[in-house]
């Protein structure tokens, strides 16, 4: 229902005015639209997209380390890029535009899509899901139908494979994952994880102080991991000590309020 709504027909079209931006320009904002892709007021609106909260850093990114997540993926390194969904409809479809542009433009060789077997929450990305949004992107004109016919040409051609493990349906931390899915993300030239509950189990789901080091937190992880999430819970860690006391002073509830996000990453 939500993928034949007015509103994701409004985000598609949009796709349209990125046709004609320099490479860097469109990349930049295809990845703050995946970024944003929860937010029921945001689409592919780019890094200015984001309304501006009350206290906040400037777009609401309270760590943006989008530059070092392109240079892991210089153009035609023909790398495997795995990305690590989390919801479906209007989450999933920014996602898949994003991996498109990674393989259209060479920044991934091939791209493999984790999603669930089961919805572990209510609006988890199974790979019926990715079917349906592939066949609405198709389906569209403009831009979004050319983006859904590379897409279906990519999965024809085992450029873009969705796998379901079931550790993804596991109540367990990253730290946990067994033996067969460390050693394929381990292959990977980059994981890019989506969306708060990954961000909990790839830091651990603890109260840290918010300087914490990320990449100390996550060097366990098997290859170069990038996390981009929208803030909903009260874990966070890897935050420059001038920006965290600069949100604890605003008052808002910034952690938990939708309003604020970070792309980290751990080379």
């Amino acid at each position: 229902a939500e993928l034949s709504g007015g509103t994701v027909e409004e985000e598609l079209r949009a796709l349209d005015d990125l046709v004609h931006l320099p490479a860097a320009e469109r990349a930049s904002a295809l990845l703050h639209a995946s970024l944003w892709g929860n937010r029921a007021d945001l689409g592919f609106r780019g890094p200015g997209g984001a309304p501006e909260p009350a206290g906040g850093t400037a777009g609401g990114l309270v760590a943006d380390d989008g530059a070092a997540l392109w240079s892991l993926l210089p153009p035609g390194a023909r790398a495997t890029v795995a990305v690590i969904a989390d919801n479906t409809g209007r989450e999933l479809i920014p996602d898949l535009v994003l991996v498109d542009h990674l393989l259209r433009h060479g920044h991934a060789d091939r791209v493999v899509l984790h999603v669930k077997p089961g919805p572990y929450y209510v609006s988890d990305a199974m790979t019926a899901d990715v079917a349906d949004c592939v066949r609405r992107l198709a389906g569209a004109s403009g831009e979004a139908g050319a983006i859904g016919g590379r897409i279906r040409e990519a999965m024809g051609a085992g450029r873009l494979d969705v796998r379901a493990h079931a550790f993804f349906c596991a109540p367990f931390p990253y730290g946990r994952m067994p033996g067969d899915l460390r050693e394929e993300l381990g292959s990977a030239a980059l994981t890019i994880l989506k969306g708060d509950l990954n961000y909990r189990r790839l830091v651990g789901d603890r109260l840290w102080p918010g300087t914490t080091s990320f990449t100390e937190l996550t060097a366990y992880f098997p290859g170069p991991v990038a996390a981009l999430r929208t803030l909903k819970s009260d874990v966070v860690v890897g935050l420059d000590p001038r920006t965290l006391e600069e949100l604890e002073r605003s008052g808002h509830a910034w952690r938990t309020s939708g309003t604020h996000a970070l792309i980290q990453v751990r080379p």
